[in-house]
């Protein structure tokens, strides 16, 4: 039993070198997942916020030319509300998009952490497997 667990912990100790920390590649594409998803959710929200706006304000055209008669405003209302109502529908692949980018942004490694323990003779440290969440916060490069 003692010899599966040595084993074991030698094989963690010898196999860990590249596993001390996110190498730098993991770290860019870290990186790049999240300024992705930050650019695709502001234009998602552009893209909702003008397609609103163009919707009502279509809706708005389309009931003044139904009031006074005017085929010009009647068909700018219609062309404007349904550019309103595509836009509006295609920002929300884009929003969620940018939410599946930003959960890829965050990522999991397998790491070797250290603890130090107070013993009878001193304080030891020891290495012990672990299992990091990392979420980069800066964005400079």
């Amino acid at each position: 039993m003692n010899a599966r667990i040595i084993v074991l912990l030698l094989a963690l100790v010898l196999g860990s070198t590249s596993l001390f920390a996110q190498s730098d590649t993991q770290r860019q594409l870290a990186e790049e997942y999240l300024k992705q998803s930050e650019k695709q959710k502001k234009t998602g929200l552009i893209m909702l916020g003008s397609g609103i706006g163009a919707g009502l304000l279509g809706t708005a055209m389309f009931g003044a030319g139904w009031n006074e008669g005017s085929g010009f405003v009647l068909g700018s209302g219609v062309t404007l509300m349904l550019a309103g109502t595509v836009s509006t529908l295609v920002s929300i692949p884009v929003l969620v998009s940018s939410a599946s980018k930003g959960k890829k942004a965050g990522k999991l490694s397998l790491g070797i952490a250290s603890i130090a323990s107070a013993q009878p003779n001193g304080i030891v440290s020891q290495n012990y497997p672990s299992l990091n969440f990392s979420i980069p916060l800066n964005l400079q490069p």
